[in-house]
């Protein structure tokens, strides 16, 4: 684990604690292997009002960033950083499978998978990208995506609402799509499926 800047070392015992924990109870259902963690301080690359965010740059790095300006920054990393970090380890994981996504449909489910994992591992807390918009409108964002979901695409558009849909629709639709595909199938999980091809996720 790499840290960044002095901002991010601030809270770096707590940090290493979380996402050691984190990684060895993720570990007991998907291989994780070797991943390597920077942490930084950058307001701006948060998920918004949350206070850190996550991404993952390839099949073994992966990049926490913190808001340095939150004075509650201590209680959110402890609260949140472990759903962050399921989250982030099980697309490394998929990337080593399917890889990264190309489509609509791959990046759908790469996230929804992501999020399904998360909350199986470490409960919670639920996070809102999840319900963006009510169940009863599902049919209507599906009918929207349906023509790009097998072509490239907009991910501002369709995951952080910069443009014509809700913000976090993409997140939404995926979570919701992963989680009909499990109830039907009754003994899989985002852990099981971590490799499973987007096609058998398809609406």
């Amino acid at each position: 684990m790499v840290f960044a800047d002095d901002a991010a070392r601030t809270h770096e015992a707590l940090i290493v604690g979380l996402v050691q924990q984190t990684a060895a109870a993720a570990n007991q259902s998907i291989p994780i292997g070797s991943v390597l963690f920077t942490v930084a301080s950058d307001a701006q690359r948060t998920i918004p009002g949350w206070g850190l965010g996550g991404y993952t740059l390839s099949d073994s790095e992966i990049e926490i960033v913190l808001d340095p300006q939150r004075s509650d920054l201590a209680s959110l990393i402890a609260e949140r950083l472990p759903l962050v970090t399921a989250h982030e380890l099980h697309h490394v994981v998929r990337w080593r499978g399917p890889g990264p996504y190309v489509t609509l449909l791959e990046a759908l489910v790469f996230e929804g998978l992501a999020d399904h994992f998360a909350l199986d591992l470490v409960g919670g807390p639920v996070p809102p990208w999840i319900d963006a918009f009510p169940e009863s409108q599902d049919a209507l964002y599906l009918a929207r995506a349906e023509p790009e979901l097998d072509a490239a695409f907009d991910f501002g558009r369709w995951f952080f609402g910069f443009g014509d849909l809700p913000r976090w629709t993409g997140y939404t639709l995926g979570f919701r799509l992963v989680g009909d595909y499990i109830a039907a199938h009754p003994g899989s999980s985002a852990a099981s499926l971590v490799h499973a091809r987007a096609d058998v996720f398809r609406p």
